[in-house]
């Protein structure tokens, strides 16, 4: 045994020593978008699935050709929610127009607990139909969520062909991009797989996905903690490990192990996996990047399909994806000038859902009359999304004595009054 350790600790040198130096399957590419980061494969890879998690919710999206398909659409499935065939027990509590393109069914379900709240977000733009949807949403923030939803997330979001990679800060999804810099606080994964013609039952998988908690075992602590139990043992002897140790990309640290697993056939099989810890709680821009290799994925007749590739053109493969993981560059011109000197003249109108053509102060017909949410006067950035206003009625009684107030969510067109220089005593007097 000792031995055979050595051999194997030798071999795992010498291909670490030997795979790094070339990357065949990689003079042609193509490159992919994944949240805020790219990565390039192989031009004849096919996208094998993705999924996407954003803010609140996974976030997806399907092609339809034109606005009236898409209310077509939403009109069956409302018939579906209040007809009651959700599958999870929950029902049409409501539904919500904030746009002519945009529907928001929301949901409720009766718990043993009390009532459970959650939503469907939907939106069409250029032939692409977005959802986002959300269950147990925790009923005191379900109206700043929907709120968000409306004026933040479906108004930075836009249609995206497959390879575009935008220059913008924000981040990609299936056939769409959110824009957003990245410097709030919020859950975000992005996961994409690859497979490839000419090695049949070969997955290349890349997902980055935000941290909320810092200093959790890295990969192979979690490996190497791991109980055995002495059935096992035998099968785990089998394993080769390849290539073992702590490994650097694109200034991201990390860890890897790669092997291969026997099989009852006589072949073996490749696991190979890249992970980086997130460095930052909720922060899309550090998050935790993972890129693994995995070759038998597909079955004949329950038996896992024999590589056709060999233990180097693997490495060398997943060593050539692994590298070309980086955080998407952008550029920041277009937010700097807008936050430049003053370009838009005092008395600039803004409608809700559209970006703030200047960072300043911004006041609202329903101001002259009702109490607003965040005050009758309000600073926005440029480059963000105009609200819609809040509107605060007058407190019942009841409701002064529980400390809870009503509002409701009006679309509306905002008026620039001041600019940032500017400070305004009326700020904040609202309530």
């Amino acid at each position: 045994m000792p031995v055979a350790k050595t051999l194997m600790v030798l071999c795992a040198s010498f291909v670490t020593l030997t795979c790094h130096a070339t990357e065949p399957y990689m003079s042609d590419t193509k490159t992919y978008c994944i949240g805020r980061y790219l990565v390039d494969v192989p031009a004849d890879a096919e996208i094998n699935g993705q999924s996407y998690d954003y803010k609140y919710g996974r976030i997806e999206s399907s092609a339809v050709v034109n606005a009236v398909g898409f209310q077509r659409q939403m009109a069956h499935r409302e018939e579906e929610l209040r007809a009651g065939k959700q599958k999870d027990g929950y029902k049409l509590k409501g539904v919500l127009r904030p746009a002519p393109t945009t529907w928001i069914f929301e949901l409720q379900q009766q718990l043993l607990m009390g009532p459970s709240v959650g939503f469907e977000a939907h939106k069409w733009i250029d032939g692409q139909a977005f959802k986002l949807s959300q269950e147990d949403t925790l009923d005191e923030k379900y109206e700043q969520i929907i709120s968000i939803v409306k004026t933040d997330v479906f108004p930075s979001l836009r249609a995206r062909h497959a390879q575009e990679i935008p220059t913008e800060p924000g981040y990609c999804l299936k056939a769409g991009f959110i824009a957003n810099d990245g410097r709030t606080s919020q859950f975000e994964d992005a996961a994409i797989s690859f497979k490839f013609a000419q090695w049949p039952g070969v997955l290349v998988s890349i997902e980055t996905m935000t941290v909320t908690k810092l200093g959790q075992p890295s990969l192979l602590q979690r490996i190497d903690s791991g109980g055995m139990p002495d059935v096992f043992k035998n099968l785990v002897s089998q394993i080769r490990i390849l290539r073992r140790g702590p490994r650097t990309i694109n200034g991201r640290a990390g860890e890897e192990i790669l092997s291969t697993l026997p099989t009852d056939a006589g072949y073996r099989l490749h696991q190979f996996r890249w992970e980086a810890d997130g460095t930052e709680v909720s922060n899309g821009l550090k998050p935790t990047i993972t890129v693994e290799l995995e070759s038998g994925i597909t079955q004949d007749n329950g038996v896992p399909t024999r590589p056709l590739l060999t233990d180097d053109q693997a490495i060398a493969l997943f060593d050539a994806v692994a590298n070309s993981v980086r955080l998407r560059p952008v550029s920041t011109a277009n937010v700097s000038e807008n936050q430049g000197s003053p370009n838009a003249p005092l008395g600039t109108l803004a409608q809700t859902g559209t970006p703030c053509p200047q960072t300043g102060w911004w006041t609202c017909p329903e101001a002259a009359a009702n109490e607003i949410e965040g005050g009758r006067r309000q600073r926005f950035e440029a480059g963000t999304a105009m609200p819609a206003v809040q509107v605060l009625p007058k407190q019942s009684f009841i409701e002064r004595i529980t400390g809870r107030q009503q509002k409701h969510s009006v679309d509306t067109v905002w008026k620039l009054v001041a600019y940032d220089a500017s400070a305004n005593s009326d700020h904040g007097n609202s309530r």
